[in-house]
């Protein structure tokens, strides 16, 4: 796995644009070193030809079109990362929130990584709550796949615990990348101002 594009990733996921001090750039790698270290990454896939009824409506259908299958994921790294951040936050605040970016970024690495078994062309991943879908759509994935094997929750919320886990749904047969439409925090997204994005430096 690229450390250079997961440290790149956890700035992003702290807000840290520019230029790292020197300080700032050991924090990370030495939390990237701890969240490699607690992860116990796991990954459950589905694939389906036809598709399943919860996806029968938007914004499912816009991401979907044209594609000729789709696959449902989860994957999680495991409740020892969430319980170590949570002691950190009455120590170390600080590092808490560094450790925190960085176990998000080793998950969509590791979860990127196994989603390549689908080939290509395939889309990116699509999360419910993306794009003003439904969150509890969350169980729909739980009830396909059974991530409790894995030792995924879903709460009432329609959140899932441990918290560094995902659930979502990939197009088999286009490439469609990441895109801000789909993202609840557009409106006030300081990477949009700057006519960049979260996921990478190329212009919007």
């Amino acid at each position: 796995m690229n450390f250079s594009a997961l440290k790149e990733s956890a700035a992003r996921y702290l807000g840290v644009r520019g230029a790292r001090s020197g300080e700032t750039e050991a924090l990370i790698g030495s939390c990237l070193e701890e969240a490699e270290e607690l992860g116990r990454f796991r990954f459950l896939i589905a694939e389906y030809q036809t598709f399943p009824a919860f996806l029968g409506k938007e914004p499912y259908l816009g991401f979907l079109a044209g594609c000729g299958g789709v696959a449902l994921v989860a994957s999680t790294l495991g409740a020892e990362t969430d319980v170590r951040i949570r002691r950190l936050f009455r120590t170390d605040p600080a590092r808490a929130v560094v450790l925190d970016a960085c176990a998000s970024a080793l998950l969509e690495a590791h979860t990127d990584e196994a989603e390549e078994r689908l080939g290509t062309p395939r889309t990116s991943r699509f999360c419910p709550g993306y794009g003003g879908s439904p969150l509890e759509d969350v169980r729909e994935i739980f009830g396909a796949l059974r991530p409790e094997t894995i030792g995924m929750q879903v709460l009432p919320s329609g959140l899932i615990v441990p918290q560094k886990s995902m659930a979502g749904v990939v197009g088999i047969g286009q490439l469609r990348k990441a895109e801000c439409g789909a993202c609840v925090l557009k409106e006030g997204c300081a990477y949009r101002k700057e006519g960049k994005t979260c996921y990478g430096s190329e212009r919007k």
